[in-house]
């Protein structure tokens, strides 16, 4: 949050098992910034985050959840009550109960088929991780899979294939990748930008992006975006992941 109060405007979220560097501590309240997940030196945002969401002296995470959500069972049993659902990208510490379940050292059981250790990804194809949101609503300052912004969606994406960048779509113009200097031969992954805002092209035509016109992540032929948006200001792409 912005500010250290409930009213405050959100400027990012934390997913669960992410870690948080705090600096100070106001009343219920901690002030710091969010550390990459992944581990890489990309620095996260700094804000107000409630402090009964922390846990002290955690044990490392083992697992990262890859599916879009993952429903927490309370018995290993899929027919069992769901305490809890994780989104994509969410980090556990947990240990194979049998061939089907995850057992969580806080509790819980999740499905196999919704979690990976910590390094193995099922895709190096962040656009195929994209087009999986088609639909999730549009929300502002949201990274996860409940709602998420332009830049979340680029964020979350690349976080679930092992590449992380910064949180914004004005940092990300600045860091990510090489500039196109014409807006032919695009290709599917290629970064749109306009001042504040960012998409993904799904091919050569179309662009997929979480916006506040269609109120979801959407895709549509990139003319029409830009008869309504205007020019794009830079078109970047993407190093090909390493092998």
């Amino acid at each position: 949050m912005r500010e250290p109060k409930k009213s405050s405007a959100k400027e990012t979220e934390l997913l669960f098992g992410h870690k948080f560097q705090c600096e100070k501590i106001e009343k219920n309240w901690a002030y710091g910034q969010a550390l990459s997940p992944l581990g890489q030196d990309v620095k996260g945002y700094k804000g107000w985050v409630k402090r009964k969401v922390f846990q002290d002296n955690e044990a490392e995470a083992t697992h990262h959840i890859h599916a879009l959500k993952a429903p927490v069972f309370s018995k290993a049993d899929i027919k069992s009550r769901v305490d809890h659902i994780l989104c994509l990208g969410a980090l556990v510490r947990a240990s194979a109960k049998d061939d089907k379940f995850y057992e969580l050292t806080r509790g819980g059981f999740i499905h196999a088929k919704h979690i990976l250790t910590l390094g193995n990804y099922p895709t190096d194809d962040f656009v195929s991780v994209a087009e999986a949101h088609l639909g999730l609503p549009y929300i502002w300052g949201g990274i996860s899979t409940n709602g998420l912004d332009c830049s979340g969606l680029v964020l979350s994406s690349l976080r679930a294939v092992g590449r992380d960048c910064l949180r914004d779509a004005g940092p990300q113009e600045q860091s990510l990748g090489e500039v196109l200097a014409k807006r032919d031969n695009l290709r599917r992954g290629d970064l749109i930008f306009w001042p504040g805002h960012v998409g993904i092209m799904s091919d050569e035509a179309t662009l997929l992006h979480a916006n506040a016109f269609h109120m979801c992540v959407a895709q549509e032929p990139l003319d029409e975006a830009v008869v309504r948006i205007g020019k794009p200001r830079t078109i970047k792409r993407l190093p090909k992941p390493m092998s």
